[in-house]
């Protein structure tokens, strides 16, 4: 007999290869966007930044500056606004996702080989990153994120009708999988450096437990999400 664990991994494997196959095909025709050079792109996941706007550089390199300069922003929202203080939630959050740039023209630029897998805290203390990736040369518009797996953990700080939440916080992806894409106008030219930030705020969405199954709307949690350069 397959357990329900079992039938929920098969699950992801099958929504993971399907995006991928899809996704991976529909990139296959943009051979051309190499003529302009190669740059790179890290992306940087937090629990809840403290970060209330994207720093945009000019590129340019300086005397001390890495081999590849900071790409220029065009335009980048701020993430939402959270409390950082005494009774922000504490506790850790870990995910598996798929990450994509979206190219000007709309083609989906895979930014690994494979689902990336994260794990932060939610109070924002601890980030993670994943490694750096090629990309070509030209204008992005946005990032594409396909959740595959969320897992969340509240330890303490998190108060819901004058009541303290703790132990697991449920996220429930429809189709095994929730996707989110956000806003990004950026360009990055020939050996530049681009790092994203992926603020998942989530004292903001945590807010929004429902108590009585500890669960959060997917809605409001992909909503809440913000995605800015750093």
């Amino acid at each position: 007999m397959t357990s329900s664990s079992e039938r929920g991994g098969r699950g992801r494997q099958a929504v993971r290869f399907l995006l991928l196959s899809a996704l991976f095909g529909s990139t296959g025709s943009c051979g051309n966007l190499t003529a302009g050079g190669i740059g790179e792109a890290v992306v940087v996941v937090s629990g809840d930044s403290p970060e209330a706007l994207a720093t945009s550089v000019v590129a340019g390199v300086p005397p001390t500056a890495p081999a590849f300069p900071r790409a220029a922003a065009l335009t980048a929202g701020g993430p939402a606004a959270s409390d950082h203080d005494d009774d922000q939630p504490e506790g850790q959050l870990e995910a598996e996702m798929l990450l994509f740039l979206v190219a000007e023209g709309g083609a989906l630029i895979p930014l690994s080989d494979d689902e990336v897998e994260v794990s932060v805290d939610l109070e924002g203390v601890e980030q993670d990153e994943t490694l750096p990736r090629e990309l070509a040369a030209g204008r992005y518009t946005g990032l594409r994120i396909v959740f595959l797996q969320i897992e969340v953990q509240v330890d303490a700080g998190l108060i819901i009708g004058g009541e303290p939440i703790t132990g697991p916080i449920d996220i429930e992806l429809e189709s095994d999988s929730l996707a989110v894409i956000k806003p990004l106008d950026f360009s990055i030219g020939d050996q530049e450096s681009v790092e994203i930030l992926i603020d998942l705020n989530a004292a903001s969405w945590l807010q929004a437990v429902d108590p009585s199954t500890s669960t959060v709307d997917a809605t409001v949690f992909s909503e809440l999400i913000a995605v800015v350069l750093r």
